[in-house]
Protein backbone atom coordinates (compact mmCIF):
# COMPACT_ATOMS: atom_id res chain seq x y z
CA UNK A 1 0.00 0.00 0.00
CA UNK A 2 1.16 3.55 -1.11
CA UNK A 3 1.12 6.12 1.62
CA UNK A 4 -0.25 9.38 0.15
CA UNK A 5 1.78 11.88 0.24
CA UNK A 6 0.67 15.02 3.04
CA UNK A 7 2.47 18.40 2.63
CA UNK A 8 2.02 19.72 6.03
CA UNK A 9 3.28 22.96 6.85
CA UNK A 10 4.80 24.08 9.90
CA UNK A 11 4.57 27.94 9.50
CA UNK A 12 0.21 27.37 9.95
CA UNK A 13 -2.75 25.13 9.42
CA UNK A 14 -5.28 26.13 8.01
CA UNK A 15 -7.69 26.75 11.03
CA UNK A 16 -5.54 29.04 12.23
CA UNK A 17 -5.61 31.74 9.37
CA UNK A 18 -8.79 33.32 11.61
CA UNK A 19 -8.44 36.99 11.73
CA UNK A 20 -9.65 39.05 8.94
CA UNK A 21 -7.32 41.75 7.45
CA UNK A 22 -7.51 43.92 3.92
CA UNK A 23 -4.71 44.23 1.80
CA UNK A 24 -4.19 47.93 0.26
CA UNK A 25 -1.50 49.73 -2.23
CA UNK A 26 -1.16 53.17 -3.30
CA UNK A 27 -3.24 54.17 -6.09
CA UNK A 28 -1.88 57.91 -7.76
CA UNK A 29 -4.95 60.02 -7.54
CA UNK A 30 -3.63 63.62 -9.05
CA UNK A 31 -1.85 66.39 -7.95
CA UNK A 32 -2.95 68.74 -5.33
CA UNK A 33 -3.49 71.61 -6.40
CA UNK A 34 -2.31 74.45 -4.45
CA UNK A 35 1.89 72.45 -3.76
CA UNK A 36 1.42 70.67 -7.33
CA UNK A 37 2.54 67.47 -5.28
CA UNK A 38 1.42 64.00 -5.81
CA UNK A 39 -1.30 62.42 -4.14
CA UNK A 40 -2.14 59.11 -3.09
CA UNK A 41 -4.99 57.40 -1.46
CA UNK A 42 -5.00 53.50 -0.31
CA UNK A 43 -7.30 51.35 -2.68
CA UNK A 44 -7.98 48.14 -1.77
CA UNK A 45 -6.33 44.55 -3.33
CA UNK A 46 -8.84 42.42 -1.17
CA UNK A 47 -9.67 40.71 2.50
CA UNK A 48 -8.22 37.66 3.14
CA UNK A 49 -7.88 35.12 6.35
CA UNK A 50 -4.73 35.55 8.34
CA UNK A 51 -2.76 34.43 11.54
CA UNK A 52 -1.66 37.13 13.18
CA UNK A 53 0.72 37.58 16.11
CA UNK A 54 3.02 40.13 18.42
CA UNK A 55 6.87 39.39 18.18
CA UNK A 56 8.05 37.84 20.99
CA UNK A 57 11.28 36.37 22.05
CA UNK A 58 14.76 37.32 20.20
CA UNK A 59 12.54 38.99 17.47
CA UNK A 60 10.83 41.20 19.58
CA UNK A 61 14.33 42.35 20.92
CA UNK A 62 15.52 42.73 18.03
CA UNK A 63 12.79 45.10 16.96
CA UNK A 64 12.29 47.15 20.17
CA UNK A 65 16.11 47.79 19.74
CA UNK A 66 15.22 49.51 16.13
CA UNK A 67 12.49 51.42 17.96
CA UNK A 68 9.68 48.80 16.19
CA UNK A 69 7.54 47.56 18.80
CA UNK A 70 4.72 48.29 17.31
CA UNK A 71 5.01 45.76 14.80
CA UNK A 72 3.06 42.34 14.03
CA UNK A 73 3.79 39.46 12.30
CA UNK A 74 0.69 38.27 9.40
CA UNK A 75 0.78 34.57 7.57
CA UNK A 76 -1.51 34.46 5.07
CA UNK A 77 -2.12 32.10 2.01
CA UNK A 78 0.29 32.98 -0.83
CA UNK A 79 -0.57 36.15 -3.38
CA UNK A 80 1.79 36.86 -5.94
CA UNK A 81 0.34 40.47 -5.93
CA UNK A 82 1.77 41.55 -2.00
CA UNK A 83 5.01 43.83 -1.83
CA UNK A 84 6.60 45.71 0.54
CA UNK A 85 4.63 48.75 -1.01
CA UNK A 86 1.41 46.70 0.00
CA UNK A 87 -0.15 47.84 3.20
CA UNK A 88 -2.26 46.10 6.09
CA UNK A 89 -5.76 47.39 7.63
CA UNK A 90 -6.46 45.11 10.51
CA UNK A 91 -8.58 45.86 13.71
CA UNK A 92 -8.90 49.40 12.99
CA UNK A 93 -5.09 50.38 12.66
CA UNK A 94 -2.76 50.22 9.71
CA UNK A 95 0.59 48.81 8.65
CA UNK A 96 3.50 49.42 6.70
CA UNK A 97 4.88 45.88 5.59
CA UNK A 98 8.76 45.90 6.36
CA UNK A 99 9.35 42.11 5.29
CA UNK A 100 7.72 39.44 3.50
CA UNK A 101 8.97 35.65 3.67
CA UNK A 102 7.57 33.33 0.89
CA UNK A 103 7.84 30.48 3.76
CA UNK A 104 10.33 27.92 1.88
CA UNK A 105 9.56 29.40 -1.44
CA UNK A 106 6.86 26.62 -1.78
CA UNK A 107 4.32 29.45 -2.56
CA UNK A 108 1.74 28.10 0.18
CA UNK A 109 2.06 30.52 2.91
CA UNK A 110 3.28 34.59 2.81
CA UNK A 111 4.83 35.38 6.62
CA UNK A 112 4.87 39.62 6.79
CA UNK A 113 6.38 41.66 9.06
CA UNK A 114 4.35 45.29 9.26
CA UNK A 115 4.65 47.98 11.49
CA UNK A 116 1.84 50.16 12.42
CA UNK A 117 1.59 53.14 11.04
CA UNK A 118 -1.05 56.30 11.11
CA UNK A 119 -0.14 57.39 7.33
CA UNK A 120 -2.57 54.28 6.24
CA UNK A 121 -5.92 54.92 4.58
CA UNK A 122 -9.02 53.49 6.19
CA UNK A 123 -10.34 51.24 3.73
CA UNK A 124 -14.39 51.93 5.31
CA UNK A 125 -13.61 55.33 4.91
CA UNK A 126 -14.82 57.48 1.47
CA UNK A 127 -12.15 59.99 1.61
Amino acid sequence: MQQQNKRVSKIADIGELDRRITLMKKKYVGENPNTGMSMYKDVRLGDVWAKVSALHGQEYYTAVTVKLEKQLSFIIRYRDDIDEETNIWFEGRGYNIGFIDDVKYNHEYLEIKAEYSRGVDDPNEDN
